[in-house]
């Protein structure tokens, strides 16, 4: 008895507020994603880093599961995910649900607790197509560090969910599937201030009709006329 008292005592608490546990499918959070949350939050209270695959045991499914629900969360804006040097001056993953709790308290301060409108969402139904995009021309999840990426080029780079699917398009034509690759397009394209999808579309349509032009010229360029003899007519060499 002393045993099992002495391990509940050692396994901690997580302390959740009734506020979220009321309202989280008012704010568009799925029970899956809570049940996420909930996992990330005990080991975040006892002052560990979340170990993903035994958080797939706890809740019976796969990991590659949980990180796609995780990275829901950080779609939906309720999670931030960045790397952080620790005291050892190792880089670690943080989970940050600042975003969370700033959306539950933006809800309950509207009069009636409204649910979002069309206008609102909108930017992000844009964001939640641009990651199945990204996931469907690299044909696998993406890793948490490509998550970070990819918000930050939604939010500090400021590129268009539309230009960033256009530079994922270029990647997946030339064969590199390097999220590397596609920043360096993108950052090109700032560079030589091409900054609509009207402008990039443009300048790709120049620059293939460019690399048609050599073909094209050679193509129609007068070619050397070859004498072609019949091998009985050909002049041959005299005896000596």
């Amino acid at each position: 008895m002393v045993d099992v008292l002495s391990k509940y005592l050692q396994a901690g608490q997580t302390t959740v507020s009734n506020l979220l546990l009321h309202h989280y499918h008012d704010l568009g959070m799925s029970t899956s994603e809570l049940m996420v949350y909930l996992e990330l939050k005990s080991y975040l209270d006892m002052g560990q880093l979340p170990n993903i695959k035994q958080i797939a045991t706890h809740l019976g499914t796969e990991t590659g599961q949980v990180y796609e629900l995780i990275h829901e969360l950080v779609s939906h804006h309720f999670l931030a995910q960045r790397l952080q040097k620790n005291a050892a001056g190792q880089e670690a993953e943080v989970y940050d649900f600042s975003p969370l709790h700033a959306r539950l308290l933006q809800y309950l301060e509207q009069p009636g607790h409204p649910n979002v409108t069309p206008e609102q969402s909108a930017p992000q139904d844009a964001k939640e197509r641009l990651f199945k995009q990204l996931e469907s021309g690299f044909g696998r999840l993406l890793s948490p560090m490509e998550i970070n990426l990819v918000n930050d080029w939604l939010t500090k780079d400021h590129y268009e969910p539309a230009i960033i699917e256009l530079a994922l398009r270029e990647t997946v034509l030339n064969g590199k599937f390097s999220f590397r690759y596609m920043d360096r397009i993108l950052m090109n394209w700032r560079h030589r201030k091409l900054t609509t999808v009207a402008a990039i579309e443009a300048d790709l349509r120049r620059f293939a009709e460019q690399k048609a032009a050599p073909s094209a010229a050679e193509s129609s360029a007068p070619t050397p006329h070859i004498p072609i003899f019949k091998l009985a007519d050909q002049p041959r060499e005299p005896k000596a």
